[in-house]
């Protein structure tokens, strides 16, 4: 996907400074998936992720956005979605490297995903964050469950 695909609907958007900076992308190159690995790495729950492992996730992923400098092609964001396309989705790993932290582009990766015209049709979209992180969630509609359910987890390997 690219900065010219067919917008959101109106008002779902924000304008951007770095808009003409950033490409968002839905395959990682090679280069790319080892910047990914890092990138994973920096954060305090990817310590553990061998680059192998990382390549995997990549190949099974159901839809990534990638944002890369459209200059040199390195990849500074990241986030991915695991689903069915109809009924369910859930988020995971959104990234942005720390240098470019404060500067809109994970605000960039989540108007992409959520206006992902591939998703428009999904029930439920889910995601679990740090508490501090919820305001920033907010901004597509997204709120603490309260519902019937209750999530477990089955922990199968300590990564």
């Amino acid at each position: 996907m690219s900065d010219n695909a067919p917008s959101a609907p109106k008002g779902s958007l924000r304008p951007s400074p770095i808009a003409g900076r950033y490409s968002t992308v839905e395959k990682l190159n090679d280069r790319q998936v080892e910047q990914l690995h890092a990138l994973i790495k920096q954060q305090w729950w990817g310590g553990q992720r061998s680059l192998e492992d990382v390549k995997l996730m990549a190949a099974n992923t159901s839809l990534m956005i990638g944002l890369v400098e459209t200059s040199s092609g390195r990849l500074v964001g990241y986030c991915r979605v695991l689903t069915d396309f109809v009924f369910r989705a859930t988020i995971y790993d959104v990234m942005v490297i720390e240098e470019l932290k404060g500067r809109g582009l994970g605000n960039r990766l989540m108007d992409t995903l959520c206006s992902h015209p591939s998703l428009q049709r999904v029930s439920f979209i889910y995601l679990a964050c740090e508490p501090e992180l919820s305001s920033f969630y907010e901004q597509w509609g997204f709120s603490t469950y309260e519902g019937r359910a209750e999530w477990m987890i089955k922990i199968q390997r300590e990564e």
